[in-house]
């Protein structure tokens, strides 16, 4: 769109017509070059403090055709998932050549890590996937609030994986990574399709700055649960357990990175304030230090495979660095309440 060759807004005032509707006249070469004229229908929202008009012929059914001729397997899947983010609700791979075996295993693969997507239809050069989500029907505060709860899950059950020496146990964290790299998957696309069209972004369970809010929660917590899957890995690399002084100082230096990261989430999903949060600084500062002096000791003294501890003590350090994150949003969230509930009792007692 263009108005009038620059982004500067044009100023109308509303009129009354026939003493019961009210118009907005637009000047018709602005109205032009937007692609508004005559007849043309538009949906009218109210957003906050703005009015928005939109063209019926929005974004919904958005197609993506995409020449995947020269990519490798990895890069296919790469290509699926960008797509999917962004929010198109048809991918169509094309290639000159056949896809083989391996490239379309891969396209395979790449659809099973996504919410609500399939393969609708294959010929031997071209694969047609279709999402079958209403975003609707998408709560980005539950699907958010069912990140929280597998990562911390994941968090908890493996840093007792590596204390207890429990190979199984860090094999069923492992398996649970792709759940939340699928929900967080599913919370970016939603989040993308608000930017592409107003349309979705009205049908969000949440305002459009919530939502901008709640992407980078759930971007945070897709990392505490890496770092979870990271924490298993080293359970299932070690011949045995830590001995048990340095296994409960690795559970309560575990708990206390997540109590962060729970209480952070606590006042941001259920009821933003103050309270709660200005301290998540200080207790991650405490937390890092604790675990920078578990490190110095691990390596002077003699413990076995002490390497492999200290990378469970970074990615702990990682997830409280996580908890300070979601807080200082809280935080952000919080502050924006409070400014919006003063202009409402300004405007009230004016």
């Amino acid at each position: 769109m263009t108005t009038n060759g620059t982004n500067e807004p044009i100023e109308r005032k509303v009129q009354l017509t026939g003493g019961s509707t009210y118009t907005i006249s637009l000047p018709k070469e602005w109205a032009t070059d937007n692609g508004v004229e005559t007849g043309t229908p538009l949906d009218i929202y109210a957003a906050d403090d703005r009015i928005v008009a939109a063209r019926k012929s929005g974004a919904e059914g958005r197609t993506v055709e995409i020449d995947a001729g020269d990519c490798t397997p990895d890069a296919l899947g790469d290509t699926v998932l960008t797509a999917y983010v962004a929010g198109y609700d048809e991918i169509v791979l094309t290639s000159p050549i056949e896809f083989d075996a391996e490239r379309r295993r891969a396209v395979r693969a790449a659809v099973t890590r996504l919410v609500g997507v399939e393969i609708q239809s294959q010929t031997p050069t071209r694969i047609e996937i279709r999402s079958l989500l209403d975003g609707a029907e998408v709560s980005l505060r539950q699907t958010v609030v069912q990140m929280r709860l597998t990562a911390l899950t994941m968090h908890e059950d493996a840093v007792r994986a590596v204390v207890e020496g429990d190979a199984d146990l860090a094999r069923r964290v492992i398996d649970q990574d792709d759940d939340v790299d699928r929900l967080f998957g599913l919370v970016s696309r939603q989040f993308h399709r608000g930017l592409a069209d107003f349309r979705a972004a009205v049908a969000f369970d949440v305002d459009r700055l919530d939502a901008f809010a709640y992407y980078r929660i759930a971007r945070q917590l897709e990392r505490i649960a890496d770092h979870a899957e990271k924490i298993a890995g080293v359970a299932e690399r070690r011949s045995e357990a830590p001995p048990a002084d340095l296994g409960d100082e690795l559970t309560d230096l575990g708990e206390r990175a997540r109590e962060i990261v729970r209480t952070a989430l606590d006042e941001q999903l259920d009821d933003p304030s103050l309270s709660g949060l200005q301290d998540a600084d200080a207790r991650r500062d405490a937390v890092l230090d604790d675990a920078s002096g578990i490190d110095r000791r691990l390596y002077d003294g003699d413990v076995e495979e002490a390497h492999l501890l200290a990378t469970v003590l970074d990615s702990v350090r990682r997830t409280a660095e996580y908890g300070a994150n979601v807080a200082e949003m809280g935080l952000q969230s919080a502050l924006r309440t409070t400014d919006t509930e003063g202009a409402d009792e300004d405007a009230l007692s004016s």
